[in-house]
Order: structure tokens, then C-alpha cells, then sequence
């Protein structure tokens, strides 16, 4: 028991050594100028100010050997420092650049002394966003504690903004128009042809609303500009593909009728006609009917699947079997001597009785006109 107890006092006296790791953090809010900045420019003007908390390190504010680090991204930045100890400001210290390091030795103090521990108050002016510095996140304000090796120590206070390039933008912008005016070209061609544009029609509107709300605020607000982009750039997509869909649809549609004006002309040949389907003319239409169903199955399939364009090239194939096959039928109708005649009578059938109305015309003709002279010559 003596043992175990002297094992657990070394312990906590173990734990009293180790120097406390804290964190940094910023009392209150850091403010900036402007205050949003999620919208710069390259040669915007910025400023940063807050009050900094530091980690006590053992029995003091601070760790002796630590350095306190200030960095940031903006150009002609000027600095404004002071230690803040027991609620009283010391002067401000003035720096200029990007990076100001203030050593632990200056803000070690006995920490039964300042219970608080000690505060940084800090201000960054005049600082301008970088002309290099075209887009992305950049680092308005970044504080840490670094130990003697440069590695950091605990978390540390960061504050960044997002530098938005608009002349980049506008040229999206432009691309983006450019692909909606492709697409409405596509979809007025596709409506000439029968397709149903109704779905790509509904995605081309909602496109077309966030490029209109992305031109006003290119300017006034050009952090929402790309979020407006994606939007009309995935309704272009969907409605292309849409219309892809529906064109498929059609194609396969087409086919499926062109195939169902063939089996029913198969089926007069084989009942009105009493064609065998072993006969030979009959043999090449049923060859091509079946070679088109087979086009027309593929299609489906591919539609099932979604691969919309590849669905309506077998769809394409199977019409223009089922065309073929069409030809052939019309070709062996016209052999059979049904041949289509433009709603016509077949006046073959009536030849015989026209012969003998024309000879009895005749004949009446003749008994007149002998009957009209014997008058004349009577006087």
C-alpha cells in the first residue's frame, strides 16, 4: 500500500512538470474592414484588429522559451502591438511587413501575480491584397505560439478571406452563356423533329434564371456568382441530357412503328395471299423485319441503361431495317398485283361489260342517225 501510494505521488508530481499546452484565443471578435471579405479583390484595402488571450505555460503567462507569431498574406501591412498585463495597456509598439514575432521573455510573468495572465491587442492597417493574388483563400491574420524549433504549439487564431477574380468570373460567365445558347439551339431543332423537349425545356428556364441572377451580381456580389455558375452549368447537363433521353425515345418509337406497317404486311401476305413464309420473296422481308427487332430490343436495353445516345443509333439502325423491309413489302405487293393505285378502281375486272356498252352505243348510234336522214329526205 506504501509502495502504490508513493507511485501515485511521483505521478502527479510528474503531471506539475509537464508544462500546460493551451491554446490561443481571441477574446471578444476580430474584426475586420470591410467586414465582409469574402469578396475580395486583388489592391483592396483591408484592416484586422482584436484583443489575443495567451496560454499560461506552468507557473507563468507564458512559456519562456515560445515565441509569439503574427503573419499575414496582405501587402504593406502596418502593425500596431501592445501587452495588455493586469488590465493595463502597455504603448502600442509599431511594426511593418508580413510577419511580427514578440519573444516569450516579454510576456513570462509570475502567474500568481496575474491571475488573468496577459492579453495582446493588435491591429493590422493599411494591408492590400496582393495584384499576384488573383483568387482563392488568403491569409488576412494568422497567430500562433511557435516553441524554439519553429514547430507550433497548441491551436492557434486565424482569420481569412477569399480574393475573387471577376474579370475570371465574367469569362465563366460567358462560357456558361455560351453553352445555353448552344442548348437552345439544340432543343429548337429537336422540337422541329417531334421530340418531346418538355423536360430539357423546364432545366434550360432554371439555367437560364441563375445566369440572369449571376450578371447582377458579377459585381454587387460576385461571392454568390459561383454557386450561381454550378447551378445553370448542372441544369445545362441535365437538360442535355434530357434531350438526349426523349430524342432516344422518339427514335425508338419510330422504329417500333415502321416494324408494326411491316408485320402487318406480312400477315396479308400470309392470310389474303396464302404465302408460305418459306417463300423465297417473303424469306428476305421476314430476314430484314427480324434483323430490325433486333435493333429496335437492343435499343430498349440501352435506353434502360441510360446510354441515351448509343440507344438511339440502334434505334436509327432497326428503322432502317424496318425501312428496308417496307421496300421489299411494297415491291412484292406490286408483283402480287395489288399495287397501290391512288384509291383508283381496278378497271380490268370491268373490261368485258364496257366492250358491249360501247357496241350497243354504237348500234344505237347508227339506228338513229339512219332514222334522222329517212325524216330529211321524207321533207
Amino acid at each position: 500500500m506504501k509502495r502504490l501510494s508513493v507511485i501515485l505521488l511521483c505521478f502527479v508530481v510528474f503531471l506539475c512538470l509537464v508544462p500546460a499546452c493551451g491554446a490561443l484565443t481571441y477574446e471578444g471578435t476580430l474584426d475586420t474592414t470591410p467586414s465582409q471579405v469574402g469578396a475580395l479583390k486583388p489592391g483592396d484595402e483591408i484592416s484586422v484588429s482584436g484583443t489575443i488571450r495567451l496560454p499560461p505555460s506552468g507557473d507563468q503567462t507564458f512559456a519562456t522559451k515560445d515565441t509569439l507569431e503574427f503573419y499575414t498574406q496582405l501587402d504593406n501591412a502596418k502593425w500596431s502591438v501592445s501587452i495588455v498585463l493586469g488590465g493595463i495597456e502597455n504603448p502600442a509598439r509599431q511594426f511593418g511587413g508580413k510577419r511580427v514575432s514578440i519573444g516569450g521573455w516579454e510576456l513570462a510573468y509570475p502567474l500568481d501575480n496575474y491571475e488573468e495572465g496577459v492579453k495582446v491587442k493588435f491591429s493590422i492597417t493599411e494591408g492590400v491584397v496582393p495584384p499576384s493574388f488573383t483568387s482563392g483563400d488568403i491569409i488576412l491574420l494568422r497567430v500562433l505560439e511557435v516553441d524554439s524549433s519553429s514547430n507550433q504549439v497548441g491551436a492557434g487564431v486565424f482569420k481569412n478571406g477569399t480574393v475573387i477574380n471577376t474579370a475570371a468570373l465574367q469569362t465563366q460567365l460567358d462560357s456558361v452563356k455560351a453553352k445555353l445558347v448552344s442548348l437552345k439551339n439544340d432543343i429548337d431543332a429537336k422540337d422541329a423533329l417531334g421530340v418531346d423537349i418538355a423536360a430539357a425545356q423546364a432545366k434550360y428556364q432554371a439555367a437560364s434564371t441563375a445566369l440572369d441572377t449571376a450578371t447582377t451580381k458579377i459585381i454587387s456580389s460576385p461571392s454568390e456568382v459561383n454557386n450561381l455558375l454550378a447551378t445553370a452549368t448542372n441544369n445545362i447537363d441535365d437538360a442535355n441530357t434530357a434531350l438526349d433521353q426523349a430524342w432516344a425515345q422518339k427514335s425508338i418509337d419510330d422504329a417500333k412503328g415502321m416494324l408494326a406497317s411491316v408485320d402487318g404486311l406480312i400477315t396479308e401476305f400470309t392470310v389474303n395471299n396464302s404465302l408460305k413464309t418459306t417463300d423465297s420473296r417473303l424469306v428476305a422481308i421476314i430476314n430484314k423485319r427480324d434483323l430490325a427487332a433486333q435493333s429496335i430490343s437492343n435499343a430498349n436495353d440501352l435506353f434502360t441503361t441510360g446510354t441515351y445516345p448509343s440507344a438511339r443509333g440502334k434505334a436509327v439502325d432497326g428503322l432502317n431495317l424496318a425501312n428496308q423491309a417496307w421496300n421489299l413489302s411494297l415491291d412484292l405487293k406490286t408483283e402480287l398485283g395489288q399495287g397501290f393505285s391512288l384509291g383508283l378502281p381496278n378497271l380490268g375486272a370491268f373490261l368485258p361489260v364496257i366492250i358491249v356498252v360501247l357496241i350497243v352505243a354504237v348500234i344505237a348510234g347508227v339506228i338513229i342517225y339512219r332514222k334522222r336522214t329517212q325524216w330529211d329526205e321524207l321533207g
